[in-house]
């Protein structure tokens, strides 16, 4: 599992596709998470692997962590998919046109502005097994003491070596981020309140954890998409909170994105039915006029 180092001595061990899952989840329907999808990397063999949990925010965008492409993948080699509970039974592949990481995110340690866009190259059909999930809009609304949910194709115990079949599902706490942060100090020596460190919300319960493969899964509450998450314990067993980065200080930046590139997409496909309508208006004048000139030299005639 890649570590994020927050000083040379002390170092935080990051939740990522490699090392993270769902610990004592259930089975889960997808249609109660529509939004839900598995964002795929291309391995060497030319199969595709499940790297980390998405959401689905718009018909052709998927909010996840940067740290998922912590190898610098490119686009051409990523893509999502969505439908199933069951990563074999998708009925939706898509490949990624382009991905954005958040402007600020740090990838020499993985953690702070642990968000990527990825844009996808053809929009997906929303219906009972897929559709987005509405962003948490209220930035100053303190979740601590409410339950709620994360889902995730990840490992179900840190030792695991393959990913459940199907998706799986947690009803978890938020815990306060004094809590969040004074734990994680005590196992790092490193506080979470650093810097850009203070957007991120936490959950812990028990034996209850996310693990590998989980990572970038979206945090759910009161149906609106609070956090992704970003790192948690090595052992996937409650022992550490886990880490998710909040939604709502990013809505800037994530609206932006997404208004920028949907308009650039419409004046692209504007301009190209004018290049296309121009030429087909070329191509008929030319061949009329043509045709009128050989039918009046066949009357003289």
């Amino acid at each position: 599992m890649p570590s994020c180092a927050g000083s040379n001595s002390n170092q935080i061990q990051v939740s990522t596709a490699a090392s993270v899952k769902i610990v004592n989840g259930d089975d889960a329907d997808i249609e109660d998470h529509p939004w839900m999808v598995s964002f795929q990397i291309r391995k060497s063999g030319g199969n595709y692997a499940h790297e980390c949990g998405g959401a689905i925010i718009d018909k052709s965008w998927v909010l996840t962590a940067a740290h998922c492409n912590l190898f610098r993948h490119e686009a051409k080699n990523m893509r999502i998919a969505a439908g199933s509970s069951f990563l074999s039974q998708m009925t939706e592949n898509i490949p990624v046109k382009k991905f954005y990481l958040q402007d600020k995110y740090n990838s020499d340690t993985g953690l702070q502005n642990d968000l990527m866009l990825l844009q996808l190259q053809k929009p997906l059909k929303f219906g009972s097994t897929i559709n987005k999930i509405d962003l948490d809009t209220n930035v100053g609304h303190n979740y601590t003491g409410e339950v709620c949910t994360i889902t995730g194709w990840g490992k179900t115990d840190a030792k695991g070596k393959n990913n459940p079949a199907r998706l799986q599902v947690q009803y978890m706490p938020v815990v306060t981020n004094a809590h969040c942060n004074s734990t994680w100090f005590l196992f790092t020596k490193y506080s979470l309140y650093h810097g850009a460190y203070s957007n991120f919300i936490c959950l812990q319960d028990n034996d209850k954890d996310s693990c590998q493969g989980d990572s970038g899964g979206p945090l759910v509450c009161s149906n609106m998409l609070v956090g992704a998450l970003s790192f948690g314990a090595p052992t996937c067993n409650g022992s550490l909170p886990s880490v998710h980065t909040k939604i709502s200080p990013y809505l800037d930046w994530i609206k932006d994105k997404i208004n920028t590139k949907n308009n650039k997409n419409k004046k692209d496909k504007k301009k190209k039915k004018n290049d296309n309508k121009g030429k087909l208006d070329g191509k008929g004048k030319s061949e009329g006029k043509g045709k009128v000139k050989g039918k009046g030299k066949g009357k003289k005639n």
